[in-house]
């Protein structure tokens, strides 16, 4: 190697996440000092059209796979399934085997990609009811406190009158015996005397 030479690497990282380097070509005599050089890749980020296409060569035998937390959805893609295959099984047995056989191979296959598969219909309206118990919950909880917010505010508006109230009277309370010690005469002490 010559003195003053580089060496041009590529770094990557592997499946793991650790960082790989490779050595690839050395390059002409260059009397600079380089730190770090990086490759940065010219692709362009796929657009939402190609991601939609990758995604759909992903789906395996046309099937999309049984997934997610929508399970009232999930139902009613299974139910069709199984209305579809009942209506296959009327009119050619041999095909609805195949189409049943199809769509196990292919759950398999999603499974051994590690994606969950949500295909048993008991499990599903299970968690649907749980799911639909907790919304209930939820909303009962949140009535309750909206009622009971509704009310601590009322009571606070309450508390404030009265407090206002309380406050005026003694005001006027104030300003009467203020009077009183200037020695006006007042219609209450009047009233009270039995003098009107």
């Amino acid at each position: 190697m010559a003195p003053h030479s580089l060496w041009s690497a590529s770094c990557g990282y592997h499946a793991s996440g650790h960082a790989l380097c490779f050595l690839l070509k050395e390059k002409s005599p260059v009397y600079s000092c380089v730190f770090l050089q990086v490759e940065v890749s010219e692709d362009e980020p796929a657009s939402k059209a190609q991601r939609r296409k990758e995604k759909r060569q992903r789906v395996k035998g046309n099937l999309t796979p049984l997934t997610g937390r929508n399970y009232r959805q999930l139902l009613e893609r299974l139910q069709a399934r199984q209305s579809r295959l009942d209506e296959l099984r009327d009119q050619d047995e041999g095909k609805a085997q195949e189409l049943e056989a199809k769509m196990k191979w292919t759950n398999l296959l999603y499974k051994a990609e590690g994606v969950k598969i949500r295909d048993d219909e008991r499990l599903l309206q299970e968690a649907l009811k749980r799911k639909e118990k907790r919304r209930a919950q939820r909303q009962r909880r949140w009535e309750k406190r909206t009622a009971g917010v509704v009310e601590k505010m009322q009571q606070r508006q309450d508390r404030r009158r009265q407090n206002l109230r309380r406050k005026k009277a003694a005001r006027a309370e104030r300003r009467l015996l203020r009077a009183r010690k200037k020695g006006r005469i007042l219609p209450q002490d009047l009233e009270r005397a039995g003098l009107v």
